[in-house]
């Protein structure tokens, strides 16, 4: 999900754009181990959009990670998408988050309606 050599790449997709989340299966195709594409990871939380259409709210470039306290550029665009947001529930906490977040979505996990 992030590199530190900058490198640009197209979006596929840009704001307003509606959106459809692909199939649970074809997102599953194309994981790693840890649920992740490129870094990216595909949290619990967002298995029940699959098969949803959605606005895209934001077209997502650069992430800061709070951990290293760095900003990085991502492999891929990354897209926020209008009302997706984490509820905070995990099974990996013991208690529910409360930070709200939106979720980040990697472009191979969406298709253009």
């Amino acid at each position: 999900m992030f590199k530190r050599e900058k490198q640009i790449r197209v979006p596929k997709f840009s704001i307003g754009d509606i959106v459809r989340v692909r199939s649970r299966e074809k997102i599953f195709q194309g994981l790693d181990s840890f649920n992740r594409l490129e870094g990216c990871l595909m949290m619990d939380q967002m298995w029940q959009y699959c098969g949803e259409k959605l606005n895209v709210l934001k077209v997502v470039d650069n992430v800061f990670d709070e951990s290293q306290y760095k900003m990085f550029q991502t492999y891929s665009p990354l897209y926020l998408l209008e009302r997706v947001i984490c509820d905070g529930t995990s099974n990996s906490f013991d208690h529910k988050c409360d930070r709200s977040c939106y979720m980040l979505w990697h472009e191979d996990w969406l298709q253009r309606i």
